[in-house]
């Protein structure tokens, strides 16, 4: 298994996330001295080519942004500058897709180079792409934070790459924020809180739509003096799209440890030692890294579980008893009660909560 991001592992690009923060705070005229205080990063830091933070100072720093930060609206500032911010092989593939699905897909599977707080879990409904997103890398500490950041960079990416506003629904794993009026100016009005989990849907009509550098290509295809150069084109679209490929299997890292576990336990009931026996390392060991990162084993498991459960639910075919055995309950009323204890309901609640 490829190493794991802790808390202490220099795993997160300075220039991203760090550089956008600093420039908002030169933007505003606020100290970005007593922004960076206490962190460990120094601005000659941020504008060094691969310069790399961990988890630790992202979240020190992060402390020491909100509470200088004078209004309700960093994270959704920051979510606005995050494809401007961006360069290098993601985002020039990113560009290059075709309609959304294709730019899901691609994210999907890059998203560590540029939010490697993100873990993602994709589901097709009936008539829409469900997205559940977990946090990684300790940032549920700031839960509401990295959540907000997060949409609001697809929302604006939405927009610069289809020349419209984003359509579709969202759900927040929380209660409703103080600044819910900041969610209804990014996220629009389809929004719901107290989830289970962070869920974003779209229909699929929408996202088959073509983005713009793709209408673009098409229709520079009628033009016979253009054919060369749309060739190059798609070409270096193909090209993009590989990239990162290297560029990620080339980092030490690929995922936190959180989500390394989760993982691991979609696709196995394992206990506590046999995980840490996977990971090479002692239960002990396993106990205190999850620890520095305001997590333990049972929250993983129980959080894993949940995902598997609004999976099996989205399923007619999957009754409580089925259910309750593919996830290791003795029963379906020991099931019942689980899954109240998660999300406060029972789990008829959610049958169409993934349709």
């Amino acid at each position: 298994m490829r190493a794991l991001a802790t808390w202490q592992d220099k795993c997160i690009d300075s220039q991203l996330l760090v550089a956008s923060l600093v420039g908002l705070f030169k933007q505003r005229g606020l100290d970005c001295d007593k922004l960076l205080r206490g962190t460990g990063i120094f601005s000659a830091d941020i504008r060094k080519p691969g310069h790399s933070i961990s988890p630790k100072q992202l979240l020190r720093l992060v402390d020491n942004g909100l509470s200088l930060w004078p209004s309700g609206d960093l994270s959704f500032l920051l979510g606005q500058l995050w494809l401007p911010s961006q360069s290098g092989a993601l985002t020039a593939g990113m560009l290059c897709a075709r309609d959304l699905n294709e730019l899901g897909l691609f994210w999907y599977q890059f998203h560590w180079l540029t939010q490697p707080w993100l873990q993602c879990w994709r589901w097709q409904g009936d008539k829409e792409w469900h997205f559940l997103l977990s946090l990684d890398l300790g940032t549920q500490r700031h839960t509401e934070f990295f959540i907000e950041l997060s949409l609001s960079s697809l929302v604006a990416s939405c927009k610069q790459l289809m020349g419209q506003g984003w359509r579709g629904s969202m759900s927040f794993p929380y209660e409703t924020p103080q600044n819910i009026a900041q969610y209804y100016k990014y996220f629009g009005t389809d929004i719901s809180f107290d989830a289970p989990l962070c869920r974003v849907s779209m229909a699929k009509a929408f996202m088959q739509q073509p983005l713009l550098y793709a209408q673009q290509i098409a229709s520079s295809v009628e033009s016979q003096a253009t054919r060369h150069a749309v060739t190059h084109a798609v070409i270096s679209r193909q090209s993009h799209f590989q990239s990162p490929r290297y560029t990620l299997f080339a980092s030490e890292y690929r995922l936190g440890l959180a989500a390394g576990i989760r993982l691991s336990l979609m696709r196995d009931n394992l206990s506590l030692p046999e995980m840490a026996e996977k990971l090479m390392m002692s239960p002990a060991t396993l106990k205190r890294r999850l620890a520095e990162m305001d997590l333990s084993f049972g929250q993983l498991a129980d959080e894993t579980r949940l995902i598997k459960a609004l999976y099996y639910l989205a399923t007619p075919s999957q009754d409580a008893h089925t259910i309750a055995n593919s996830l290791s309950f003795s029963d379906a009323s020991n099931f019942r009660r689980s899954f109240k204890r998660w999300t406060g309901q029972l789990p008829t609640y959610f049958r169409s909560w993934l349709a």
